[in-house]
């Protein structure tokens, strides 16, 4: 059986979470939505242009162990997102995702996701044969969410049969 999901954007989602909510997400289907008082204004534009693009967002859940740190646990698609002004000051977002899917310890480390490079940037890499700085994602650098270029893993797991 071939996997359903449609084919991955160039850049993603990471966010940090209590290992609590993902075992909370997990009880739930695997599924669920995950909300936050920052307006995330940018991630429903990028997802907008995902889905007119008929590609898929992929969503990292960064978790946070006992004393280690925090480490990717799971990953999925976002579906949708939200974003509701309560009053003039107040805000909430609300990101709907797909079934979670563990990501391979290789890959749990936060530096190893990077920040997703400027269009300007990528456009000199292509088309001038420069390469770009890419720099690695630092946990201190997740909250309230981080745009980062979609790892190697997902790509290889949505051209996996399931």
């Amino acid at each position: 059986m071939e996997n359903n999901l449609a084919p991955a954007t160039s850049y993603c989602l990471v966010v940090l979470v209590t290992q609590r909510a993902i075992e909370s997400m997990l009880e739930n289907s695997g599924q669920g939505i995950y909300r936050d008082t920052h307006p995330w204004v940018v991630a429903e534009q990028l997802l907008a242009q995902a889905q007119a693009e008929q590609t898929s967002m992929p969503i990292i859940f960064a978790s946070l162990g006992d004393a280690q740190g925090a480490a990717y646990s799971h990953w999925s698609s976002v579906e949708k997102i939200d974003v509701l002004s309560l009053t003039s000051n107040r805000w909430e977002s609300r990101c709907e995702f797909g079934a979670l899917n563990v990501v391979n310890p290789i890959w749990q480390d936060i530096d190893s996701v990077m920040h997703k490079s400027s269009e300007e940037q990528l456009l000199r890499e292509q088309v001038e044969g420069i390469r770009t700085l890419r720099m690695p994602l630092q946990e201190n650098q997740i909250h309230p969410y981080a745009i980062c270029e979609t790892p190697a893993f997902i790509f290889a797991e949505l051209q996996t049969p399931a």
